[in-house]
């Protein structure tokens, strides 16, 4: 029994574990699931948090995205840093340029390339950082705080004054076409691609008085600028019988006799219209008479190119053009280095055909016919050869239907009055002097007009051939690259005619001066050139229009630095030896008036307002001498001077006077002096 109730015990106390033991593992197991979903909470917390993190970043890096994109609409980057570094490089160029010795960024001649290397060492990096730093930084928080400010899109303002400041910086006073030319069209790149017209949409709002105003101010200064530097340039000796000389001597026989005799021309007495046949001269008669001086001549001519721009402002007037782009277009024939540039070749009746090209192109857009009659005439008394500008621009008016039957009538009239003129000069005086200007078209040397259209009808291969070589392909650039080549730019054949003369008197030309941008050739032919492209671009769109002028404006005004600055030179040249040249200047001026003059080319304008004056050179230094005074320069001396002084004191003459190393006036013994 006890052992039955002992194993029943057992039994129960075994059971008893046995139902513990399994709620023992129950409860193990049970927390062993607890244990997971905390690890898996936390997990998922640190999932979260990961989550949330990323969120936040990404809501951040988005936010900054935002914030980048809104500042990058709100900013041209790309103009501001640009615009900023070329402002940094124009002042280390100026500054590198007022040093003594002066240091430049290359030798323009391309003989000494170690300057860039010296050039290069004066640029610090910290100060150019800083400079580009501080700016955009300053422009950036301008631009944030203030709403005004935000309004102006001043990073194309940055950009334009960048490129205008380093443009002129590097091409101020230099003489080199090939690196003109590329930064001039470095500066169009940089402008077409990180500029747009609608950056400068305030500028509408500029009252039209301004822009006006604009005008007139820089006309009148760059009038100003080729006066003074033409009247240097000849008080410092630089002018000479051809072509200054000559025509100080036309302009005393007008106000004497008024005709057009000279001795100094042909070294006899001639009218100038045996030469050339132009009246036009006589428009400057009151003036001259008035002020009987050298300086006259220079002042009139550079007043007389520059006020071609007010036709030039009427015509874009009448096409409609916004003030800006007037303004712009102004710019343009105002900067001109073909209208300003071949007034530093002495004095010209060529002076005349711009402003008088420019009115007869604006009498034919008002279809002002009694004006276009005047214009016309006035042209054809210019020269000879002007009538051919007459003949292209009549066939222009029957071609493009603007008005066929004047265009006829003036056609013909030209061709008679041609006929005439040219008739008269070949038996009155020295002809046309066709052999000269279009030899390398002519078969023979008297073949005149006919030859030159015979050529290039039978051999056109070889008449562009003419047009294109080396030196006329930059005088093509000097010429059009300021204009975009817009001339050309046209689906208009009758345009073409217009731009005729450039081809004729320029290109086909085998005269090396009429492929000079600064001699008088290219007076004519510009103003042809400035209305074609005038009339091209008016053929735009308004968007296109926009964008171009201003590209036209930047490569003017970087054009006429190139070639018009270094004219400084002459005022520069004057005032270094001014003594000197007012001592010669004063000598020359005490010989009688009523004396006869024999002296050298270049001092021929300085003694031509009388009656009698002959040019002084190697080929007649050895002739006997009839001339009541001969003035020689001593500054420097060639062995047939020191012949030419030795034969005068043979022949009696005595020293009038005399300045060492600087002049010698010798008087005839014949002449008595009172």
């Amino acid at each position: 029994m006890s052992t039955n109730k002992e194993n029943s015990e057992k039994s129960s106390v075994s059971g008893t574990a046995e139902e513990k033991a399994p709620q023992k593992e129950e409860t193990i197991n049970s927390s062993l699931p607890e244990a997971e979903a905390s690890a898996a909470d936390s997990e998922a917390e640190t999932g979260k948090e990961k989550v949330g993190l990323i969120t936040a970043l990404r809501s951040k890096v988005n936010s900054a995205e935002l914030l980048i994109t809104r500042f990058l609409e709100e900013n041209n980057v790309m103009a501001r840093f640009i615009g900023l570094f070329l402002i940094f490089s124009s002042v280390v160029s100026v500054i590198n340029y007022n040093k003594e010795p002066r240091i430049v960024p290359f030798d323009y001649n391309q003989n000494d390339l170690s300057k860039w290397h010296e050039f290069s060492n004066t640029v610090s990096f910290t100060k150019l950082f800083l400079f580009v730093g501080v700016l955009f930084a300053g422009v950036s928080v301008l631009r944030h705080f203030f709403k005004k400010f935000r309004s102006v899109k001043i990073d194309s303002y940055i950009l334009v004054a960048g490129i205008m400041s380093f443009g002129i910086s590097s091409l101020w006073r230099v003489e080199n076409a090939p690196f003109s030319f590329g930064i001039i069209i470095v500066s169009l790149i940089l402008l077409a691609c990180f500029s747009k017209s609608d950056d400068f949409g305030e500028l509408k709002k500029i009252p039209k008085a301004f822009y006006i105003v604009a005008v007139a101010v820089l006309a009148t200064a760059v009038a100003v600028y080729v006066a003074l530097t033409t009247i240097y340039r000849h008080k410092s000796f630089c002018s000479a019988v051809f072509d200054f000389g000559i025509f100080i001597q036309m302009y005393y026989s007008m106000i004497t006799d008024f005709s057009l005799v000279t001795t100094c021309e042909r070294g006899y007495e001639l009218s100038h219209f045996a030469v050339h046949f132009s009246p036009i001269y006589y428009l400057l008669f009151p003036a001259y008479y008035l002020f009987p001086k050298p300086e006259t001549l220079l002042t009139a001519q550079a007043v007389l190119v520059v006020s071609g721009v007010i036709p030039t402002y009427l015509i874009c007037k009448k096409y409609k053009f916004s003030d800006i782009l007037t303004f712009l277009f102004c710019v343009v024939y105002i900067f001109s280095s073909s209208v300003t540039a071949p007034c530093y070749y002495e004095f010209h009746e060529n002076a005349f055909l711009p402003p008088l090209l420019m009115w007869f192109f604006y009498s034919i857009e008002k279809e002002n016919r009694v004006l276009m009659y005047i214009m016309m005439v006035l042209v054809l008394m210019v020269k000879e050869d002007a009538a051919l500008y007459i003949m292209c621009i009549a066939l222009y008016l029957v071609f493009s239907r603007k008005n066929r039957k004047h265009g006829i009538i003036m056609f013909l009239a030209t061709v008679a009055v041609f006929a005439n003129v040219l008739y008269f000069m070949s038996k009155f005086g020295e002809g046309a002097m066709t052999s000269r200007t279009f030899g390398n078209l002519m078969q023979s040397y008297d073949g005149g007009f006919g030859d030159v259209i015979k050529t290039a009808l039978s051999n056109p291969v070889y008449f562009i051939s003419q047009c294109f070589t080396e030196e006329k392909l930059t005088f093509i650039m000097i010429i059009l690259l300021p204009l975009l080549f817009t001339p050309f730019l046209t689906r208009k054949p009758s345009r073409m005619l217009i731009v005729i003369p450039f081809i004729i008197m320029n290109l086909a030309s085998g005269y090396p001066y009429a492929y000079k941008f600064d001699f008088q050739y290219v007076f004519g032919t510009t103003a042809c050139l400035i209305y074609a492209s005038l009339i091209n671009v008016a053929d735009f769109d308004r968007k296109t229009l926009r964008n171009v002028l201003p590209l036209m404006t930047v490569a003017t005004v970087l054009m006429f630095t190139a070639n018009n600055t270094r004219r400084i030179y002459y005022a520069e040249r004057y005032f270094d030896n001014k003594e000197n040249y007012d001592r010669r200047i004063a000598y020359l001026e005490a010989i009688p008036e009523d004396a006869s003059v024999l002296t050298t080319s270049f001092q021929v304008p300085h003694v031509a307002n009388r009656k009698e004056v002959y040019t002084l050179d190697s080929n007649n230094a050895n002739e006997p001498d009839t001339c009541d005074f001969v003035a020689i320069e001593t500054d420097y001396m060639d062995d047939w001077k020191v012949q030419k002084i030795e034969l005068l004191e043979q022949e009696g003459y005595k020293i009038f006077a005399e300045v060492e190393s600087l002049i010698v006036i010798y008087v005839s013994p014949d002449y008595v002096i009172e």
